[in-house]
C-alpha cells in the first residue's frame, strides 16, 4: 500500500513539474517585446517582351473549301512573319480547328448544317517590340482575322522580383530600427518575415486591330503599339525582437 502511495506522489509531482515547464516558457514568451513594420521596393521598367496572337479562320458551305482558304492565310502569314526576321522557334501554329455550323428551322424544329469554320491560332513570343507594329499589321494584310491585343511582360522578371524582395527586407529592417531609436532601445532578431502578395501589374496594351483598316505603311500606326514603363511593386511584413 505504502508503494502504491509513493508512485501516486511521484505520478502527481512530474504532472506538477511539466505544467510549470509549459506556463513558464509562455508567460516568458507573452513579455518579449515585438516591433512590426512594412518595407516597399518599387522599381519603374518597361516591358521587353510581347506574347502575340493572332486567328486565321475561314467559313464555307464545304469543309474542303474552308480548310483550304484558311491554310492559304496560314501560310501568308506565316511566310510574311519569317520574312520580318521571327523565327520558327518564336511561333506556334497551332491546330487547325474545324466547327460545323447549324441553323434552326422554326416550324419543323430541324436542325440544317449551314456550313463550317475552320480557324488557326498563331501565337508569337516577340523579343524585339520594334517590330511589334509591322506584325501586327501585317498580320491583318495576310488575311489575320482576328488580333487579341499583345500581352506584355519582362524577360528577367522573377530575376527582377528577388532582388525588389532583398530592397524591400531591407526597407523594413530600417523602418523597424527608427522605431527602435525612437523608444531608445536596441533592434534584435528577426522573428518573421513575410512576402505580401501583390497583383502582378497589368502591362499596356494597344487596342485590337480591325482588319478593315489595317494598313502596314500606316507609320503612325505602327508606333502606336509601343507600350508605357509599368511601376513593379514588391511588399514585405516582418517582426522584429526589441531589446
Amino acid at each position: 500500500m505504502k508503494n502504491i502511495q509513493t508512485i501516486f506522489e511521484s505520478f502527481v509531482l512530474l504532472g506538477a513539474l511539466c505544467l510549470a515547464l509549459a506556463i513558464f516558457p509562455a508567460r516568458a514568451e507573452s513579455t518579449t517585446r515585438i516591433i512590426n513594420a512594412t518595407g516597399v521596393s518599387e522599381r519603374l521598367v518597361r516591358p521587353d517582351l510581347a506574347y502575340l496572337e493572332m486567328t486565321v479562320d475561314a467559313r464555307d458551305v464545304k469543309l474542303d473549301s474552308a480548310r483550304r482558304e484558311a491554310g492559304v492565310r496560314t501560310v501568308a502569314v506565316l511566310r510574311g512573319l519569317k520574312e520580318l526576321g521571327i523565327g520558327d522557334e518564336a511561333i506556334d501554329s497551332g491546330a487547325l480547328a474545324v466547327q460545323p455550323e447549324f441553323s434552326w428551322d422554326a416550324k419543323s424544329g430541324a436542325r440544317r448544317l449551314q456550313g463550317y469554320l475552320v480557324a488557326r491560332t498563331i501565337r508569337i513570343r516577340l523579343l524585339d517590340l520594334d517590330k511589334l507594329g509591322v506584325i501586327l499589321e501585317y498580320a491583318v494584310k495576310s488575311g489575320a482575322n482576328q488580333i487579341a491585343p499583345p500581352r506584355f511582360s519582362l524577360q528577367n522578371e522573377s530575376t527582377l522580383r528577388r532582388e525588389m524582395l532583398t530592397d524591400a527586407t531591407r526597407d523594413a529592417k530600417q523602418n523597424a530600427a527608427a522605431i527602435a531609436r525612437g523608444l531608445d532601445a536596441q533592434l534584435g532578431a528577426a522573428l518573421r518575415v513575410d512576402a505580401v502578395e501583390v497583383d502582378r501589374p497589368a502591362f499596356p496594351s494597344p487596342i485590337m486591330l480591325r482588319a478593315s483598316a489595317a494598313s502596314a505603311e500606316d507609320a503612325a500606326a505602327t508606333e502606336g503599339y509601343r507600350p508605357g514603363d509599368i511601376t513593379l511593386r514588391v511588399q514585405i511584413k516582418a517582426s522584429f525582437v526589441l531589446n
